[in-house]
């Protein structure tokens, strides 16, 4: 069975990897609007409804390097900047990941005394998300 070690799985804007991250989830879910009626046998019963996907991450602050920083992506949501193609994958070219068009929605950083500074945020992706 194939492993892919979780150290390889970057999220891209674009051509630009979201630099120092340690983490990044990818968080997909649809809703099940509830279809129960009296013939449901006493069983809840719904349909499949909307989905939606997200990507959560988080990392060590710096704002050098060749890529996307979190300064960067402060500009972009001040900007309010629209949608870019997201990858969440093992490389730029994402040859094993997720794909689509997502928006930069959140970005916190924090700065613990005698602690590294760190950074987490979300993309939210707009419309369908393509395996890669």
């Amino acid at each position: 069975m194939a492993k892919v070690n979780g150290t390889v799985m970057t999220i891209y804007s674009g051509a630009d990897v979201v630099l120092w991250t340690k983490n990044c989830t990818l968080n997909i879910e649809q809703d099940l609007p509830d279809a129960s009626t009296k013939d449901s046998g006493g069983w809840e019963d719904h349909i499949n409804g909307m989905r939606r996907a997200t990507i959560d991450f988080d990392g060590a602050f710096d704002v050098s390097g060749s890529g996307l920083t979190p300064v960067e992506i402060v500009a972009l949501l001040t900007a309010r900047t629209a949608d870019s193609v997201i990858k969440f994958g093992t490389s730029a070219a994402a040859a094993t990941g997720f794909t689509g068009n997502g928006t930069f929605k959140t970005i916190s950083i924090s700065g613990a005394m005698e602690d590294t500074a760190t950074f987490s945020g979300s993309i939210k992706i707009n419309g369908a998300l393509a395996a890669i």
